[in-house]
C-alpha cells in the first residue's frame, strides 16, 4: 500500500459502507473464530480498521495483549475512543512496523491480504511468519473467487474504487489461501459467509 490518504478519507464511512454492501456476514465472518483465541495471547491485528473488532475481542477475551497495526491515522484515531480492555498497542503503519523480535501467539488478518499484489503477498506473509512461532493461530477472514458473475463484478468494483481512492497495488483478488498453504500452514477451521464470496478461516502449523 503507497497511502494512507484514501483510508483517511473513508474512515467516517468506513463500517457502515462495508454493512450496506454485505450486510450482517462482513461482522459474523470477522469475529465467529475469535473464541479460539487462548487467554493471555499475545495477538496481533494487521489493518484493524476503526478498531469495531477490539470491543468484540473484549467481550470473548479480555486477557490478550494486542498489538494494533493500522495505515491510517484517522481510523486509528477512531479505535483509540473504543471500550478497550485488553491491552493494545497502537502503531500507524503496514506489516513492516511490526516490532522488531517480537513473536505472536495469534495473528489476525481480516481484508488484509487482499491488498496485495500475488507478488507482494508472498513478501508480506514471509514477514508475519518471521513473527509467529510453530503453535501459533492465524485467523483470516478474506474474499475469495466462488466462480459466480456478481462475485466478478463486485471484485472489480472494489479493486477499482480502493485503487483510485486508496492507492492499493493489487488489481485483482490474490490466491492468499495458496500462498499461506504454501509457507507451511495448513486450514484448521473454516466456513463461508455471503454465498461464498467470504471465508473465515483459522490456520496453523500443526
Amino acid at each position: 500500500m503507497k497511502t494512507n490518504s484514501g483510508f483517511d478519507l473513508l474512515a467516517p464511512i468506513y463500517d457502515s459502507l462495508a454493512r450496506f454492501v454485505f450486510g450482517k456476514s462482513i461482522v459474523d465472518s470477522q469475529t465467529w473464530y475469535l473464541d479460539k483465541i487462548p487467554a493471555d495471547s499475545r495477538v496481533l491485528i494487521l489493518g484493524g480498521g476503526t478498531g469495531w473488532l477490539l470491543e468484540e475481542l473484549r467481550k470473548r477475551n479480555s486477557s490478550c495483549t494486542v498489538w494494533y497495526i493500522e495505515i491510517s491515522q484517522k481510523m486509528i484515531e477512531r479505535a483509540c475512543h473504543r471500550d478497550l480492555k485488553p491491552t493494545v498497542h497502537f502503531i500507524q503503519g503496514t506489516e513492516k512496523e511490526i516490532p522488531a523480535n517480537q513473536k505472536f501467539d495469534v495473528v489476525i488478518t481480516n481484508f488484509y491480504l487482499d491488498l496485495f499484489s500475488e507478488k507482494a503477498l508472498k513478501e508480506v506473509v514471509d514477514r508475519i511468519n518471521s513473527h509467529t512461532t510453530t503453535s501459533t493461530l492465524w485467523l483470516v477472514t478474506d474474499f475469495v473467487n466462488g466462480g459466480k458473475w456478481w462475485h466478478k463484478l463486485i471484485l472489480k468494483t472494489m479493486y477499482l474504487f480502493f485503487k483510485l481512492v486508496c492507492g492499493i497495488e493489487a488489481n485483482h483478488l490474490p490466491e492468499w489461501f495458496a500462498q499461506l498453504r504454501s509457507q507451511g500452514w495448513r486450514e484448521a477451521n473454516t466456513k463461508v459467509w455471503y454465498s461464498h464470496f467470504i471465508k473465515s478461516t483459522v490456520w496453523s502449523r500443526v
